[in-house]
């Protein structure tokens, strides 16, 4: 008896033991328990693809700001990004000089201690394009206040927070737009720092300064700025190069002639430096500032032209003709291609039949016979080059006094064709072709 009880007793505790194992694998979903098989409950149906529905959504924010769909990559900056941030700044209110001069000394002197935390740093930098925004710039004391603060931008855009750098960017290149040259100071002073950040590996603060530096050579038009920019070319980091001559190149899109003009040497012997260039990009960033140089210097660009050597000269041309700038090229090049493309044109196109009374009236003006002459070919004159016919008409004279040497006046009758001579007439390079 005793041994049935603990026989049903064991069983017991087997069957409590099998309903838990079953519930606790039934809550990871692998393994349904027996309740659960007893009572199922349809599954919704869904439309689509079941694969794709069953597949776990890879980023459900959707892509980023400043993604790698941007130009420089994960994390980096457009000028796009600056000119929203402009204005996406608390509002203030500047009720007096007084108020505005405190707010400033408050600013630089946060903006002077990078012991500060970094928060009050950017928000720092913030405070000042509100203060943009609100009219600060209408007030004579801020530009005096403004050149106390070149310490502090040249600071924050060292920082080793990309978020303190990136505001330091924006705020730069706001000052530059909103104050236009009146921001020269500023701008020479915070150029060279702007620079070091383009080779920087983190995206955001190397996009950053790019655009910072574009935004000033737009609105910023200071001579002191070109030696910045032309030394920098010659650095010795790539990217720095790339980018130098692509800033280059917007300057002399950008700049009026006058503000080039004592700098054109320094230009000239940059840009000839850069299509000699070791790296391939930043030659063909050079060659797109020739293009600038010609149109502000054409004398001083068809000098550098010669000074090249032949292949260099020729993928300069490569280059403009691609673009469709091939009148960048010097006038010797042009004339040459276009007599070079007649001569390679079809004979059709290059011949069109005349009207004989017309190719008389260019021989032999009064002509009574021309008349009589069958229809003959006639050369183009939109395919004479100029240099040529200027050879021709010295040929043409020095046919003529041979002419006059071989034959008497009253040999030929007067007026006619055969009076100028075979030879004579070939040799014009405007006159027409006849067919003896």
């Amino acid at each position: 008896m005793e041994q049935g009880v603990v026989l049903l007793k064991y069983i017991f505790l087997m069957l409590c033991a099998d309903k838990s194992f079953d519930d606790e694998e039934s809550v990871d979903g692998n393994r349904p328990s027996s309740a659960a098989s007893a009572f199922k409950v349809p599954a919704p149906k869904t439309s689509g693809n079941p694969v794709n529905s069953a597949r776990k959504p890879a980023s459900a924010g959707g892509p980023k700001v400043g993604g790698a769909s941007k130009e420089g990559g994960a994390g980096a900056v457009d000028e796009e990004d600056f000119i929203k941030a402009f204005t996406d700044v608390p509002s203030v209110q500047i009720y007096s000089s007084r108020e505005l001069e405190e707010t400033l000394n408050k600013i630089r002197e946060i903006l002077s201690d990078d012991k500060h935390d970094w928060d009050q740093r950017a928000n720092a930098l913030k405070k000042i394009r509100s203060l943009l925004v609100a009219g600060a710039a209408q007030y004579d004391c801020f530009f005096q206040h403004l050149r106390l603060l070149d310490g502090a931008l040249k600071l924050s855009a060292k920082d080793l927070r990309s978020q303190v750098v990136r505001e330091a960017c924006i705020t730069v290149a706001h000052l530059s737009t909103v104050l236009g040259n009146k921001f020269d100071h500023g701008a020479e002073a915070i150029v060279p720092t702007l620079f070091n950040l383009v080779p920087n590996s983190a995206k955001v603060m190397a996009t950053s300064g790019c655009a910072a530096i574009r935004f000033i050579i737009r609105h910023t038009h200071v001579p002191r700025l070109i030696p910045l920019i032309t030394s920098n070319c010659t650095s010795k980091s790539v990217p720095v190069r790339r980018r130098s001559f692509e800033f280059l190149d917007l300057l002399l899109q950008e700049w009026q002639t006058h503000s080039l003009e004592r700098h054109a040497a320094v230009l000239v012997e940059t840009i000839k430096k850069g299509i000699h260039d070791a790296d391939a990009e930043a030659r063909v960033e050079a060659r797109k500032t020739y293009m600038g140089l010609r149109n502000h210097f054409p004398g001083e660009a068809e000098t550098l032209y010669n000074s090249l050597e032949p292949s260099y000269q020729k993928s300069l041309q490569t280059y403009l003709k691609s673009s469709g700038s091939v009148a960048s090229l010097p006038q010797s090049d042009r004339s040459s291609s276009s007599s070079q493309e007649s001569l390679n044109r079809p004979f059709s196109s290059k011949w069109s039949t005349a009207n004989p009374s017309t190719v008389a009236g260019r021989v032999s003006a009064g002509s009574s016979k021309a008349s009589c002459l069958p229809g003959s070919l006639q050369r183009s004159r939109s395919d004479i080059d100029v240099n040529a016919a200027a050879g021709a008409k010295a040929h043409h004279a020095a046919g003529q006094s041979a002419r006059s040497g071989r034959l008497g006046a009253g040999a030929l009758n007067p007026g006619s064709y055969a009076s100028l001579g075979k030879k004579a007439f070939w040799g014009s390079g405007e006159s027409a072709k006849l067919n003896y």
